[in-house]
């Protein structure tokens, strides 16, 4: 199994951006104003997870691997497409808490 340090890159990315979101949770639970940084460390790990996506495809347009475009990018689409609603959604719960705290 061939893993290029793109994909590695792209898989810790994702995981560590899920990891901040739960951050973002517990701290807004128990009522920590500071989760609205764990959710943009949440929201800036999202983007270079999609980024390094972006590169993978990228790469593969370089070398011409037009098998490896026609296989994978229709999967990924849905898949990535799911996980930036998943997570704006997951995200927004922190945010309102700590907006509400504010307000308070």
């Amino acid at each position: 199994m061939n893993i290029s340090i793109t994909g590695i890159i792209t898989l810790l990315s994702f995981v560590i951006s899920i990891l901040f979101c739960f951050v973002a949770w517990i701290m807004t639970i128990k009522k920590n104003n500071k989760s609205v940084w764990a959710t943009s460390c949440s929201f800036s790990f999202m983007a270079i997870t999609l980024l390094m996506e972006y590169r993978a495809v990228l790469d593969w347009v370089n070398r011409e691997d037009w098998a490896a475009l026609l296989d994978v990018v229709p999967s990924i689409f849905p898949m990535m497409s799911g996980y930036i609603i998943v997570m704006i959604m997951a995200n927004l719960f922190p945010l309102i808490g700590a907006m509400k705290s504010k307000w308070s």
